[in-house]
């Protein structure tokens, strides 16, 4: 289903000076299309978006984990010691330390994190990799399984065709739809369908069946811990608190799930895709989508998604407009 795409169009002195174009899809708990924007049946990865999915296998096997470890595995963390201290409890369930982890290094999210660690000469670990929890996660999930630990982030490992399971399970879409790639940190990248990707939101808002504890617990534990899910100043972090009944999650290159509880429709779910991976738009294509919903938006969420823009010495310089046309059913 495809319809006219939506636009953030960022202006300066009363002329066009950017846009970016963005997909979004709204379905209920029944996968029901809500509205949408643009191309609902684009496949697109939704990177770390995909993280609730990919914490689902270890929900289900470690019932009684606490909330905030099973929130680290859900994360794209800023590398703070607060962060590092959950991850490392998680990964000594397993028996795990950090020379098991294959997520690969790079500098902490948070920059006085990684300017501390330039002062002391110190280089970081895979620790401060933003998906270290996601992994440490991971290696418990195999451990409570019975998979092996061994090549954990392969393709053809247990665990991952497991995930990749789960996303079409979820996204009610066949596994033929969930494509394979490479994620940043090494795990497969799984990409389907917008709506899918939607989908698998709106189940998170409404868990149910089988899968609906360990769903409502990863819910929780979002929402509980929204620090630990990114950190200060970051979008799931500021957003999760300020909107009763949200769970969000960002992904790379400018991917958003979130799933809403309290709506008119009920429980939904919403994806959307900036296609040219403009994060700063994110915030405000997120708003924007909230509002479409019937949200009331407050000034504290306006001032996650600041317009008119203001440069350095508090001028006003532009604007920013979101244009959603949207499709409602």
């Amino acid at each position: 289903m495809t319809g006219q795409a939506g636009r953030v169009v960022f202006t300066r002195g009363g002329l066009t000076e950017s846009v970016h174009t963005v997909h979004v899809v709204v379905v209920d708990r029944e996968g029901r299309r809500v509205a949408s924007c643009g191309d609902a049946d684009l496949v697109t990865f939704p990177r770390s978006s995909s993280k609730p999915v990919q914490a689902l296998p270890l929900a289900l096997s470690a019932p009684d984990l606490p909330a905030d470890e099973l929130a680290i595995a859900c994360a794209s963390h800023a590398g703070t010691p607060e962060h590092l201290a959950v991850v490392e409890r998680l990964l000594a369930r397993s028996g795990s330390t950090v020379d098991d982890l294959r997520c690969g290094t790079h500098p902490p999210f948070n920059p006085g994190v990684a300017a501390d660690l330039i002062r002391r000469n110190e280089k970081p670990t895979p620790l401060h990799h933003n998906c270290s929890g996601k992994h440490a996660g991971m290696l418990l999930s195999c451990v409570l399984n019975g998979w092996p630990c061994e090549g954990y982030t392969e393709y053809g490992h247990p665990l991952q065709v497991r995930i990749r399971e789960l996303h079409a399970e979820l996204g009610g879409v066949p596994l033929d739809d969930v494509h394979l790639g490479t994620d940043g940190c090494s795990v497969p990248a799984l990409a389907l369908p917008l709506h899918g990707a939607a989908r698998i939101f709106a189940r998170l808002a409404a868990p149910e069946g089988e899968l609906g504890p360990a769903l409502e617990r990863i819910f929780q534990a979002m929402t509980t811990h929204p620090f630990l899910i990114a950190g200060a100043g970051r979008l799931d972090t500021t957003l999760m608190p300020l909107v009763p009944g949200l769970a969000a999650k960002m992904g790379a290159e400018a991917f958003y799930g979130m799933a809403l509880r309290d709506t008119l429709r009920g429980p939904l779910g919403i994806a959307f895709k900036i296609m040219d991976a403009g994060e700063r738009a994110r915030p405000h294509v997120a708003l924007a989508a909230l509002e479409m919903l019937g949200l009331p938006i407050t000034e504290e969420m306006r001032a996650l998604a600041p317009t008119p823009l203001h440069n350095w010495a508090g001028r006003e310089v532009g604007t920013v407009e979101v244009e959603l046309p949207a499709v409602r059913s």
